[in-house]
């Protein structure tokens, strides 16, 4: 599965709307887990500078300064 790809932040000309662009290797591996349309939540992470997408059907999402908490478990940012 294709996990990490560098991608880019696309700018509407007439609104304040961005649009990111996810990589084809992405969109095409068979473990890739959204479909066309599907609605999804993107949840900003302040403190760490990063955005989270998950389906909207995730029901706990907690963004603090000690980490993300996703259905109870923590996980883990690690800093290089």
């Amino acid at each position: 599965m294709v996990l990490e790809e560098e991608t880019k932040i696309v700018q509407s000309r007439n609104i304040h709307t961005q649009y990111i662009v996810i990589p084809a290797a992405m969109v095409r591996d068979s473990q890739y887990p959204f479909r066309v349309d599907e609605r999804v939540r993107i949840t900003f992470d302040p403190y760490y500078k990063m955005m989270i997408m998950t389906s909207v059907e995730e029901h706990y999402m907690e963004v603090s300064r000690e980490g993300i908490t996703v259905r109870g478990k923590k996980i883990e940012i690690v800093e290089s």
